[in-house]
C-alpha cells in the first residue's frame, strides 16, 4: 500500500511540474528542425521490405501479387523479382568498401524492392503540405516566447519539442497527466492505443487541442513497459524503439468547414512528435477541439508490429480503408509496416 501511495503521489507531483512549466515556459532554445541521421541497413530489413510490401489483408498468391504490382506500376515482365531474397553471410551492417559482387546485387535488388514498397504506399496516402502559417493578430513576440524544452522552427513558423534531449523524457507518461491538464488551461483530446509486440507492451498516444492561452497543436508519443505492469504509467521509448513518422496539424480556423494544414513535421525518427502554433480558436477553448485534425504516418518495425497496432487502433473506433482521404475522418490505411491515419473525433477521457 505504501508503494502504491508513493507512486500515486509521484505521478501527481510530476504531472503538476510538467503542466506548470509548460504554461509558464522556461529556457527557450532557438534552432532549426533537427537533422536526420543516416540509418544503418541490415539484410533482414531487405527481406522484411520485400515480404511486407504487399497488403496483408489481400491474397498473397504469386498471381495476385503480380496482378497487384502491375495495377500499381504497370507491366512487371521486365522486373524479375525473387520470391525470397537470398541469404548471405553479410555482417549486421553493410558498407560500400566491404561489399562483394553478390552483396552488391542483393543491395540493388533490395533498393528496387524498397522503391516499389514506397511507391505502393504513395498510391494510398499523401501527407498534406502546409504553407508557412501566419498567426492571427497578437501582441505576443512569437520569436522569443519562452517555452520549456521547445524549439522554434522559423521556416514553418511553429514550435516543436526537442524530443531527443527534452527533460520530459525522464517522467514517462500516464493518465494522471491528462487529468491534470485542464488545471493549466490545456484542453485537448487524446487517444491511447495499447498493444503487445516483441515482449513489450506499447502505447502510441496522440493529442490535439489548446495548450494554455497561446498555442494550439498536436502530439504523437511512443511509450513502452513490461507486459502485465499495473497502473497506467509507461516509460518514454528508448532509442532502439523510436519510430519513423511524420505529422500534419490541420485546422478549421474560421469554423467554415475548410480544414487547412497549418504545419507538417518532417519524416524522421521520434519518440515524441509535436508541433504548436499561436492561435485562439473561436474564443472558446473548451468547446472547439473538433476544429483540429491530425494526419499522421508511422513506419513500424515490421508488418507484425503494424498489424498489432492496427488491430488495437480499429478497436478504438478507427475505420480501415483501402486509400486514405484526408477529409474522411477517423480512418486509417496500412501497407505492410506503413500506417497512416486521419484523426478528428475519436477521444478517450
Amino acid at each position: 500500500m505504501k508503494n502504491k501511495a508513493f507512486i500515486a503521489v509521484f505521478s501527481v507531483v510530476a504531472a503538476a511540474i510538467v503542466c506548470i512549466v509548460a504554461v509558464l515556459g522556461i529556457n527557450m532554445i532557438s534552432g532549426s528542425s533537427p537533422s536526420i541521421a543516416p540509418e544503418e541497413v541490415s539484410v533482414s530489413d531487405y527481406e522484411n521490405t520485400y515480404n511486407n510490401m504487399y497488403n496483408p489483408y489481400e491474397s498473397t498468391t504469386e498471381e495476385t501479387k503480380s496482378s497487384w504490382l502491375e495495377s500499381l506500376f504497370g507491366s512487371t515482365e521486365e522486373q524479375s523479382f525473387p520470391t525470397t531474397l537470398p541469404l548471405t553471410e553479410l555482417s549486421e551492417t553493410v558498407t560500400e568498401s566491404e561489399t562483394s559482387a553478390e552483396e552488391t546485387t542483393l543491395i540493388e535488388k533490395a533498393t528496387q524492392l524498397t522503391t516499389l514498397a514506397a511507391n505502393a504506399f504513395k498510391q494510398v496516402f499523401k501527407m498534406p503540405v502546409a504553407p508557412q502559417y501566419i498567426p492571427p493578430d497578437t501582441k505576443l513576440d512569437i520569436a522569443n516566447i519562452n517555452l520549456a524544452s521547445y524549439r522554434y522552427y522559423p521556416e514553418g513558423n511553429y514550435y516543436y519539442t526537442d524530443d531527443k534531449e527534452c527533460w520530459q523524457k525522464n517522467f514517462g507518461f500516464n493518465e494522471v497527466y491528462d487529468k491534470f491538464a485542464p488545471i493549466t488551461m490545456m484542453y485537448y483530446d487524446t487517444v491511447r492505443t495499447i498493444f503487445n509486440y516483441e515482449g513489450k507492451e506499447w502505447l502510441v498516444q496522440m493529442w490535439k487541442g489548446q495548450y494554455g492561452y497561446c498555442f494550439v497543436g498536436g502530439e504523437v508519443g511512443i511509450y513502452t513497459r513490461r507486459p502485465g505492469s499495473g497502473g497506467t504509467h509507461f516509460a518514454c521509448a528508448d532509442k532502439e524503439d523510436w519510430l519513423n513518422m511524420e505529422m500534419a496539424f490541420v485546422w478549421d480556423e474560421f469554423n467554415d468547414g475548410n480544414y487547412i494544414p497549418i504545419f507538417t513535421r518532417p519524416y524522421e525518427k521520434y519518440w515524441w512528435c509535436t508541433g504548436f502554433v499561436v492561435g485562439f480558436p473561436n474564443k472558446n477553448i473548451t468547446k472547439t477541439r473538433e476544429e483540429f485534425r491530425l494526419v499522421t504516418h508511422i513506419t513500424f518495425k515490421d508488418s507484425e508490429m503494424a498489424d498489432a497496432f492496427c488491430n488495437a487502433f480499429s478497436a478504438n473506433g478507427f475505420k480501415r480503408v483501402s486509400k486514405l482521404d484526408n477529409n474522411e475522418i477517423d480512418t486509417f490505411v496500412q501497407v505492410g509496416n506503413e500506417v497512416a491515419f486521419v484523426w478528428q473525433n475519436v477521444i478517450h477521457e
